[in-house]
């Protein structure tokens, strides 16, 4: 009877393993498959900015102008989106948390964070993930782009404007979970406050945005 309970007992932790291992494949299978994507989407979004910025650069056309500059707004704050997303994956990861890769994804959306099971901590290192990643682009689009033409100007302003939004949002959440506060009740307090925030709250990143492009590109 001992060395059948002892044979069912290696068996299931044989099963056990044989499913962890199934489901750390099928994980990564998904990350290499949105990686891919992401990487293309980016690749795609600067080749058309870079694009628009030599036509408007080698003609000098009102039209062409316009469209880098709006060309520099929507790469500036997809860009952001994508990197902020990564941020909060890469936090979620380099903690150990429970943060699987969504089969079906939405948007940039691309990884489920278990509130239940994993801890403060892992929380704070996810959250904080995603603000630094948003600040780290603005500093690699200063330290890679020369900001001398109005396209790249608003590429940069878009990230800087979203960097802002971002950190209104999440940094409240950050500091009530550092503080002892349960992030399943923190996330949804901060969303509910957000709803009822004023204008310029809401649209603080937007005229940060707006103000770089007016100070280093028109006056």
């Amino acid at each position: 009877m001992v060395e059948s309970s002892v044979a069912d007992s290696e068996a299931d932790e044989q099963d056990n393993q044989k499913e962890k291992m199934k489901l750390r494949r099928q994980d990564f299978a998904r990350l290499k498959s949105v990686g891919f994507q992401h990487g293309a989407i980016v690749v795609a979004i600067m080749a058309l900015w870079a694009s628009a910025n030599a036509w408007a650069q080698q003609t000098g056309m009102i039209l062409a102008e316009g469209v880098s500059i709006a060309g520099g707004f929507f790469a500036g704050v997809a860009l952001a989106f994508l990197f902020h997303e990564w941020g909060h994956f890469s936090g979620a990861r380099l903690s150990g948390s429970i943060s699987p890769v969504l089969g079906q994804r939405k948007s940039f959306f691309m990884f489920n964070f278990d509130l239940e099971k994993n801890s403060r901590g892992q929380f704070l290192a996810m959250s904080l993930g995603g603000p630094l990643a948003n600040w780290g682009l603005v500093a690699m689009v200063l330290v890679t782009l020369p900001v001398i033409n109005l396209a790249t100007i608003m590429l940069l302003a878009a990230t800087i404007g979203v960097a802002i939004n971002v950190c209104i949002f999440e940094l409240p959440v950050i500091q009530r979970v550092f503080h002892g506060a349960a992030p399943g009740q923190a996330l949804p307090q901060r969303v509910a406050e957000q709803g009822r925030s004023g204008w310029l709250s809401k649209s603080a990143g937007l005229l940060v945005g707006a103000g770089v492009f007016l100070g280093l590109g028109v006056l």
